[in-house]
């Protein structure tokens, strides 16, 4: 029982540090303004060109806005993407090997002799 929680828990410490690395992108105005999250929808980087900056503030705070939305949910089909990649893994791992038939399941029977006896 422990051994299967400490795979269990080993296996859950895999799916969330894969997760922790991937990052979702968008940018505005071509690079004017660029967002990064994670999938968890946290900001881990935003770059606002100085030109950009000089924007009417209302529309700079939605251009960023719509950035950190589609950044998020491009972060959030990656990890979807790499958590299913993850058990598809796990279950080819836990399945049990199946063997190839029996080589007697392939072997003619050695054929009967008829004698005659006089």
């Amino acid at each position: 029982m422990a051994e299967d929680l400490d795979l269990l828990a080993e296996k859950i410490k895999q799916v969330d540090d894969a997760i922790l690395q991937v990052r979702g992108r968008a940018q505005a105005s071509e690079g004017l303004v660029i967002v990064e999250s994670d999938a968890y929808g946290a900001i881990t980087d935003l770059r606002i060109s100085p030109y950009a900056m000089s924007a009417d503030a209302d529309r700079l705070a939605g251009v960023i806005v719509q950035c950190h939305r589609t950044a998020r949910q491009r972060a959030e089909a990656e990890a979807a993407r790499v958590h299913a990649q993850l058990e598809r893994q796990a279950r080819r791992a836990a399945a049990p090997a199946t063997p190839g038939p029996a080589a007697q399941d392939w072997e003619e029977p050695a054929p009967l002799r008829i004698t005659f006896g006089i």
